[in-house]
């Protein structure tokens, strides 16, 4: 596969889209990279080294996952939040992860939280970086910052199959099919008895083999093996989001959350979601062309479209959706297209995602011919 470009748009005022500056943009920009060079880091573009697994947005930054296991991160990385060893500062370009701070070892899968980041490496150890007033360090009562590694919690045989993570709760989903999870579980997103969970606890009574999640601001959503559809929404129906969720959501292909949404893509392209939709959260929903790919961010989604249109709706007041929003700052009427002009002509779409008011797109660009 040829390397990516990554393109962002939307809030950067920490830097978090990673584009050299750190002002908000409503039209793509190329991201960059910060390479270290003999005396200083250098800004490079952003052709990188393997290919994106997965970008996670937190409050004011960003984490970019490869897949050869290498982290990078952007924007606010104070208090450790992203494993640079910062306490106050920020930078506007992507800069890679020492493996040191994971023991040497690769990553295999990324969550963010407001102020926290947390990563799972390839032997299915946790560590979390960050502030944990809410118990987001999922360390224990006291344990408020700096980074460190969880104590596992989970049999040996057992392994880490996915994460999930919003303002300030994490889930993790293990292969036989069991949940665990810490941080603010006031409102029932962490099973019962709610209030705040200090270190990992075991979500019991699920009636179902859980194989993914995704999180939003008051609630967990756990789905099972597509072919039999179970799911189920723990936390609070604040914008009816249990009262409202279908009885099931049989085959399924991806699954996202904002604060206050869900979205479920299914096998044939279609997609259903229901949830907060004051700011047209949902309006993706409506596309007439069959899906490929979903991401949802705090308060905008995103689509991937099988022809490779990329398609926002949802609150865009700072740029996330796209420069034509409503008075209000919101795309509801419309589906907000991604511009056809970006700063190299791309061979196709290989992803899409999107963080808090952050859309991110990454594109195969032209093989450059000698």
């Amino acid at each position: 596969m040829s390397q990516a470009s990554l393109l962002a748009l939307g809030s950067n005022g920490s830097g978090q889209l990673g584009i050299g500056h750190t002002n908000d943009e409503n039209s793509a920009q190329e991201c960059k990279l910060l390479i270290a060079g003999p005396e200083d880091d250098e800004l490079w573009p952003d052709l990188w080294p393997s290919p994106i697994r997965m970008i996670k947005g937190g409050g004011s930054h960003t984490l970019v996952l490869l897949e050869d296991g290498s982290l990078f991160v952007s924007g606010d990385i104070s208090v450790n939040r992203t494993g640079l060893n910062a306490l106050t500062g920020s930078i506007s370009a992507f800069k890679k992860v020492p493996k040191s701070v994971f023991d040497g070892k690769k990553v295999k899968i990324c969550s963010a939280l407001w102020e926290n980041s947390t990563v799972v490496t390839e032997d299915d150890e946790i560590y979390t970086l960050g502030l944990g007033s809410k118990g987001e360090r999922g360390m224990g009562e006291g344990a408020l910052g700096a980074s460190g590694r969880l104590d596992r919690f989970f049999p040996p045989e057992e392994h880490i199959i996915d994460l999930a993570s919003s303002m300030a709760h994490t889930v993790v989903v293990l292969s036989n099919g069991d949940v665990h999870g810490w941080g603010n579980g006031r409102k029932g997103q962490l099973g019962e008895p709610a209030g705040i969970v200090w270190k990992p606890r075991k979500i019991e009574r699920l009636p179902f083999k859980v194989v993914r999640a995704v999180c939003g601001r008051e609630f967990s959503y756990l789905v099972g093996d597509p072919s039999d559809g179970h799911h189920a929404i723990l936390g609070s129906d604040k914008w009816n989001i249990k009262s409202d969720a279908p009885a099931s959501i049989p085959n399924w292909q991806e699954i996202a959350a904002s604060w206050g949404s869900i979205f479920v893509l299914d096998q044939s392209g279609k997609l259903h979601a229901w949830g907060r939709n004051d700011h047209g959260q949902l309006g993706v929903m409506d596309h007439p062309e069959p899906i490929r790919r979903i991401a949802a961010g705090s308060e905008h989604a995103m689509i991937l479209t099988r022809r490779g249109a990329v398609a926002f709706s949802g609150w865009g007041e700072h740029g996330n959706c796209g420069p034509r929003i409503d008075p209000q700052g919101d795309v509801k009427e419309w589906f907000q297209h991604f511009p056809p002009y970006v700063p190299r002509k791309c061979l196709k779409v290989l992803g899409i995602s999107a963080g808090c008011a952050t859309s991110f797109v990454w594109v195969q660009p032209p093989v450059v011919e000698d």
